[in-house]
């Protein structure tokens, strides 16, 4: 299969189910914890590039990823987790719930 039509594959299995507001920082940011109807796995880890520079820590006791996506806005989260961390610029906030729903929503 190639591989674009398998990340597509991925994007279907895989969906936001909820987020939750939890904190506003001084330097105007905003952090959100991102629910997902499963764990993460590693495919769905690596559909995070197509937002920004992705580390992936695979080698670590539990796997640990990083996303700084281009506007700022910063994910970070375990493999196998259902959720995620998210700390998001004020000015970018909308733009990247966007992205980040559209990558893990049904089409």
């Amino acid at each position: 299969m190639p591989p674009l039509r398998r990340l597509q594959s991925w994007r279907r299995e895989m969906q936001i189910t909820g987020v939750e507001k939890l904190e506003d920082c001084f330097d105007g940011s905003s952090v959100y914890c991102y629910h997902f109807d499963r764990p993460t796995t590693r495919p769905d880890i690596l559909l995070l590039c197509a937002l920004g520079r992705l580390e992936y820590f695979a080698d670590f006791p539990r796997p640990f990823y990083r996303l700084v996506a281009a506007a700022g806005p910063q994910l970070k989260g375990v493999e196998g987790m259902a959720h995620c961390r998210v700390v998001v610029p004020r000015d970018g906030e909308e733009r990247f719930r966007q992205e980040l729903q559209a990558l893990f929503s049904p089409p």
